[in-house]
C-alpha cells in the first residue's frame, strides 16, 4: 500500500504537456536489485520536486513489498 501511495505522487500525474499519465509501475518489471537502483533514483527526483522524502519505515515497507513481487 505504501508503494502505491508514495509512487502515485508522481506516477499518476500527467506526463509532459499532452496530459498522458503513467501509472504506478508494476513491481514484476524489475528484479529486486534493479528496484534498489530505481528507488534510489526516484528518491533523487522526489528531492528535486520538493516532495517529502521516504522515511526509513516507508523505504523498508517498499522494499519488503518489492522483494515479494519483483521479477525473479
Amino acid at each position: 500500500r505504501i508503494f502505491a501511495q508514495r509512487c502515485s505522487a508522481c506516477h499518476l500525474q500527467p506526463f509532459g504537456d499532452h496530459g498522458v499519465t503513467h501509472g504506478v509501475p508494476d513491481p514484476r518489471f524489475r528484479t529486486i536489485e534493479e528496484w534498489k537502483k530505481e528507488v534510489a533514483r526516484m528518491e533523487g527526483l522526489m528531492r528535486e520536486k520538493g516532495l517529502p522524502p521516504l522515511t526509513d519505515q516507508d523505504r523498508e515497507a517498499i522494499f519488503r513489498y518489492l522483494a515479494l513481487h519483483a521479477k525473479r
